[in-house]
Formats: structure tokens, sequence, C-alpha cells
């Protein structure tokens, strides 16, 4: 794969992550947080292997040393998304979406700090100017501090590792698909006991929308997009991937105008153009140096 290709998959990768936020309204129309974080990741793991299955067979091999490479994965994502889904019933959809993209800023640090790893002052300047975008796309708006607000500062240092961790694995990976496969099985592992903590649990519904919203999250930002950050990562850097990570809030916002009719002022539109302005400055200054290892075909 080459460094334009690893680009265009992972701003692929951004739009369906992008679309999750309008497919996370309609689930949510009809279920709690837990459960579509639940029902979202049963449909990954389940429709995921099945197509793997299909197509290429059990290859148990591969599977053993995938599977337990992806166990960090998985925990680190269930326990990311459940944290902001924690947060977010207590702040806004605004203030948890500027805050979980402080990733962009943890990246490049916590790999100096913790893995002694190089990282140029260009590197932490459009980290910056690309949360300075963010929080303009947010209509520059944080007022007040509160509780809900911890919960998604402690989601962001968990996306900051997780994307470290996929960054160091992910040449190691025998198939980035199953491997996937494998990390929404354990994400759906680490959530499933709270979905029986609840007083009710809704396990169907009528409403077309989220249901449509559940499949939309399992099949584009979990299959597909989470599939597509492991592919990449192996040749692009994780302070690039995470600054295209970025790009999911103005196709958020895009999606919104769309399909949700929400409407985007010019100041907000200028937050959004400034944040891709940023991650393709990114893209031309990183030299994405990570070379891939050969591996025999599985």
């Amino acid at each position: 794969m080459t460094k334009n290709r690893a680009v265009l998959e992972l701003i692929f990768a951004g739009v369906l992550w992008g679309f999750g936020f309008v497919a996370t309204v309609w689930a949510m129309a009809a279920f709690t947080p837990t459960e579509t974080l639940v029902y979202r990741f049963i449909a990954a793991t389940v429709i995921g292997e099945v197509l793997y299955l299909i197509i290429k067979g059990p290859a148990l091999r591969s599977a053993k040393e995938d599977f337990l490479r992806a166990m960090p994965a998985g925990a680190i994502l269930g326990t990311m998304l459940l944290l902001q889904a924690i947060g977010l019933k207590f702040t806004t959809a605004t203030k948890s979406g500027f805050i979980t993209s402080l990733y962009v800023i943890l990246v490049p640090l916590f790999n100096a700090w913790f893995f002694k790893n190089k990282s140029s002052w260009k590197n932490y300047a459009l980290a910056g100017v690309a949360l300075l975008g963010t929080f303009i796309l947010m209509d520059a708006n944080l007022s007040g501090i509160n509780y809900g607000d911890l919960w998604t500062v402690a989601c962001s240092i968990l996306a900051a590792f997780h994307i470290i961790y996929i960054g160091k694995i992910s040449n190691k990976v025998g198939n980035a698909f199953r491997f996937n496969n494998f990390q929404s099985f354990w994400s759906l592992l680490i959530l499933t006991p709270l979905l029986f903590m609840q007083d009710h649990v809704t396990w169907r519904t009528s409403n077309t929308e989220a249901i449509a919203g559940l499949l939309a999250l399992g099949l584009g930002s979990s299959i597909i997009a989470f599939y597509l950050q492991v592919r990449t990562q192996r040749i692009l850097s994780d302070t690039t991937a995470s600054m295209l990570f970025l790009l999911e809030s103005p196709f958020a916002a895009i999606f919104g105008f769309f399909i949700l009719n929400e409407r985007l002022t010019v100041f907000q539109t200028s937050g959004a153009v400034i944040i891709m302005i940023a991650s393709v400055m990114q893209i031309l200054w990183d030299p994405s140096s990570k070379t891939p290892e050969m591996k025999p075909p599985r």
C-alpha cells in the first residue's frame, strides 16, 4: 500500500465515522447508550466474522495470534466508548466532541514520553491548529467544566493509547480484517455485563431508523472504518493518523446538515476548513517512514 492510498482509505474511514454521529442519533432514539454499543459490536463481530469465513475460510493458523493481539485493542476501545457514553450523560455532545479530540495532542506527547519517539514542533503546531479548528467548529462554547467532562478526558486518553497500540502492532497482524473482528469481540465482552445492570433492556424496536443506525454503526463505523485504521497505520505514522481522524468532525457536520437539518454558521464552517488545512499540511510534512514488514499471504 502506498502512502497516498493509505491517506485516502483513512479519509474514507473518517467519512464513515462522521456518518456514525447521525447513526448514533438514530439508534439512541430507541436504545440506551449501553444498548447501542453492545448491539453495535454484536453486529460487527457476527457479520464481520461471517464475511471473513465466507471469503477466506477458517484460517486457524493466524487466528490465535490475531485474537490475542486484538484483546488489548478491544479492551481499550470498549472502555473508551463507554467512558464517552457516561460523559455524555452529564455534558453536551459539543463539549464531548472537542474534549475527545484532544487525542491529537496526546498521541505525539505519549509517544515521546512513554516510547521515546522523536516528535517535531511542526506536529504540535499543526495539532494545535487542528484543535483550534475543532473548537471553532463546536461554536467555541465550552462554558463550565463538569463531571461528564472528566469522563470524556479519560476517554480521550484511552483514544490516544488505542491509536498508539494499533500503530505498534499493525505490521504484526496476520489479517487486518479478522483482527478487527476480534477487536469488536473483545469490546463486546467488556460492555455486555453493563447491559444487564440496567433496570430494563430493550431487545427489539419497530423504529426502522434506530435499526438502520445500529447497522450503520456495526457495518460502517466498526467493520469497515476500524479495519481501514489497522490497514493504514501500517503505513502512516500515529501522529498523521490521529490528525486524519479529526476529519470525522467536518464530515459529521456535513451529514448533520443534509440528513438532520443541522446548520453551520460561517464561523463554524471556517473551523471545518481549518481542520482540513491542518490535516493536509500534516500529510505533506510527515515523511511517513514506516515500512511495512513483508508477510507471507494467508
